[in-house]
């Protein structure tokens, strides 16, 4: 770190640094732009790899001509019954869009010689159309509100929606489709407020924009790079980078921005004061980088395709970020100087006095207090974290179609027109691939397997479709049931279906996916993937604080609070969705996505805490570093923290439940955290166990190492310091 910090805060070698970063942007920048067209977003991407919903997805593209399918419905309604003008506009709507669009076969259109008599409700007030589109999220979108524009709103007393899997995917492309660009802008508009609030300096400001937006730039040119090797990556972590990048290099560069300023206090030279700095907070920052990117990689144990991707894209921005943060940012803090601090370059006047003075203040005197009562403060924030614990009794799993969204929407409002008269699973329809090993697949095949899973109490009806795979091996049962296709109720009759069809009789072979086979599938797979995840990332989150602590003690302390802290919060946002917000469930992904987060980013604020600690006992001893360590990096802390809780917060902003739910509980646990956890916890845990946190390492022999480690003053030739 020593020589890093020489390069990169020396007399000359500090102009190259920001040149190399242009470097990198003009390279990868053109790389980056082309991030969005190469994501994989093909339904099969985000389901479990080895699921039998995810082998019989596979099955359709590869062997069907129409594909991996998805189904359109347009809903038309009329109170007191469908007019004869009425059933020409079905007609002619369905015509209008077997042209336009690209659909996979031809419409099933109500009213028609030979359709189906379940199109049309027993009163004739509703009719509906069935449309076959790719199951590809990158277009399924477009495609829907496309059909919006040749239907129509409906109008003179006739009711007319598109829903099903088509509806809604045109409604989350109506709020995702920029939201790249939406949550960039408001998360750099959010942060460049708070730096200006805290700092009140415009070059000081701006600096943490630049790196995180320079690091950004690469990592996306570079995430680009990773999908052209191979790699499946899908929008989901595209999408939440922007805000991952910005809330975690708004801390690296807040606490080195803090030090920076201290330094300058006491040394004259801007140069040497930034060699100090990066020289103190360079590990800390280099072993946060590191726990956050490892922990995210953690996600690669992952079976979940959606939550398996996250981890490298995560991982490949964070360490962008961590790059930048300990490079770019000091090698333009030192060029910016004290004049950085503008207009409030007394702040940053060379007075070692008085910057010795400067570390009696709030935070001192708040820890003063913590430490007279340590066991009290440690036993009343256990406390309050037990009884948020207790909130995960109200988890619930919910995945339906009614509650994805927090406004209202075409899509939900027709489902629900829709299964006030006609079974709901005609949203989404389970399939049933029959395979004969020994010929083409027999129509008495599909329609006594169609007679056995009919038979499910779940079922509304199980109809052998008229589509065979190409070789004619393979032929399909569509499955409907009773309920939203996206409830227990429905799920729960997924493995019974399986069961019955283990034995499909002689060369058959029968497989079940699509609909809710594919939710049961993804719920069985997250909650897997929960019980692997958390205790792998608690452990690589323990061997990164016992080499940086260089202690056993100290880790095993600090993993408690963090899983005391991450109990809490996930309990108490469960009661707050489920009981205040009244939500009937959560996504089953939810726990997984809180705990990468919560953990990964709060684990933070331990690192910038400790190593502070650390560095302090060596010369003070454990107590009085402790309270040095607080007075200097709570000011950083809590505005790390209110950074980073703000810039997820901002996913609260988007209509949709999911994204609300992961904003939330980010911004509450890091606000916990920041003002709980590393203020109160910690600093309490420490005074009880005095020096044998330390252990098995000598907090004497520790002193004398922080001697040698002292940075030594620069070897360049003497200058008036720049300011």
């Amino acid at each position: 770190m020593r020589g890093l910090a020489s390069f990169v805060t020396g007399r000359r070698t500090k102009w190259i640094v920001p040149v190399l970063w242009l470097l990198l942007v003009f390279g990868l920048a053109p790389l980056g732009a082309k991030l969005k067209d190469t994501v994989d977003d093909r339904f099969e991407s985000f389901l479990p790899k080895k699921a039998e919903s995810t082998t019989v997805a596979k099955l359709q593209r590869e062997r069907f001509r129409s594909g991996q399918t998805a189904g359109g419905i347009v809903v038309y309604r009329r109170a007191g019954g469908l007019t004869a003008a009425d059933r020409a506009r079905i007609a002619s709507d369905a015509r209008r869009a077997a042209s336009q669009l690209k659909l996979k076969g031809p419409p099933i259109v109500p009213f028609q010689r030979g359709s189906p008599k379940q199109l049309v409700s027993a009163d004739h007030e509703l009719a509906y159309s069935l449309l076959s589109f790719e199951n590809n999220f990158k277009t399924l979108g477009k495609e829907g509100k496309k059909l919006r524009g040749i239907v129509g709103h409906g109008g003179g007393g006739l009711e007319v929606y598109v829903t099903g899997r088509v509806g809604f995917s045109a409604d989350f492309e109506e709020i995702f489709g920029s939201v790249d660009t939406k949550l960039l802008f408001a998360t750099v508009l959010l942060v460049l407020v708070l730096l200006g609030a805290i700092y009140r300096a415009p070059l000081i400001a701006i600096a943490p924009l630049l790196v995180v937006g320079f690091a950004y730039t690469v990592a996306q040119g570079l995430i680009y790079l990773y999908v052209k090797s191979g790699a499946t990556v899908n929008s989901n972590g595209t999408q939440i980078l922007v805000v991952l990048m910005f809330g975690v290099g708004t801390d690296y560069c807040l606490l080195l921005v803090s030090r920076y300023r201290e330094e300058l206090r006491s040394t004259e030279d801007k140069h040497e004061a930034m060699a100090n700095a990066l020289t103190r907070t360079g590990p800390a920052i280099l072993a946060s980088g590191l726990t956050v990117a490892l922990t995210m990689l953690t996600l690669l144990v992952a079976h979940t395709g959606s939550v398996h991707s996250l981890g490298p894209v995560a991982a490949i921005g964070v360490t962008s970020v961590l790059l930048a943060a300990v490079t770019l940012l000091p090698a333009l803090l030192t060029i910016f100087g004290r004049t950085g601090f503008w207009p409030r370059r007394r702040i940053v006047a060379f007075d070692p006095d008085h910057a010795i003075v400067e570390r009696a203040g709030l935070w001192r005197r708040f820890g003063d207090r913590i430490l007279k009562r340590p066991g009290l403060a440690l036993g009343a924030t256990a406390a309050i974290f037990a009884v948020g614990s207790l909130g995960i009794l109200v988890y619930k799993k919910d995945y339906s179609t009614q509650n994805a969204f927090k406004k209202k929407t075409e899509s939900v409002d027709g489902f629900n027109v829709l299964k006030r008269e006609i079974p709901a699973g005609v949203s989404d329809p389970t399939i049933v691939l029959v395979e004969r090993s020994n010929g083409p697949v027999r129509p008495q095949d599909l329609s006594a397997l169609a007679a056995r899973v009919g038979a499910d109490r779940a079922v509304a009806a199980a109809t052998p479709l008229p589509e065979r795979s190409i070789d004619g091996r393979i032929g399909q049962v569509g499955v409907v049931f009773k309920h939203d296709p996206y409830t227990p109720a429905a799920f729960a009759a997924v493995p019974r279906i399986r069961d019955k069809l283990k034995d499909p009789g002689p060369g058959l072979q029968a497989l079940v996916g699509s609909g809710s086979a594919v939710q049961y599938d993804f719920d069985a797979s997250t909650s897997r993937d929960l019980k692997w995840i958390i205790p792998i990332g608690l452990l690589v989150i323990g061997v990164i604080l016992g080499i940086l602590l260089q202690a056993v003690a100290a880790p095993l302390v600090l993993i408690a609070t963090v899983v005391a802290s991450f109990f809490g919060t996930l309990g108490i946002s469960l009661f707050f969705f489920l009981k205040v917000v009244g939500d009937p469930g959560v996504d089953a992904s939810l726990p997984i996505f809180a705990f990468i987060f919560l953990v990964g980013l709060g684990v933070d604020y331990t690192i910038f805490l400790m190593s502070r600690v650390r560095e302090e006992a060596r010369l003070h001893g454990t107590r009085e570093g402790t309270l040095r360590a607080l007075a200097a990096t709570g000011p950083v802390i809590t505005s790390a923290g209110l950074i980073l809780a703000g810039t997820f917060s901002v996913l609260m902003t988007l209509p949709v439940t999911f994204a609300f739910n992961i904003g939330f509980m980010v911004a509450v646990g890091i606000l916990l955290d920041t003002f709980v956890v590393r203020t109160v916890m910690v600093p309490a845990a420490v005074e009880l166990l005095g020096d044998r946190v330390w252990w098995p390492s000598d907090p004497s022999g520790g002193r004398r190492a922080l001697t040698e480690d002292a940075p030594t003053p620069s070897a360049s030739p003497k200058a008036s310091p720049a300011s």
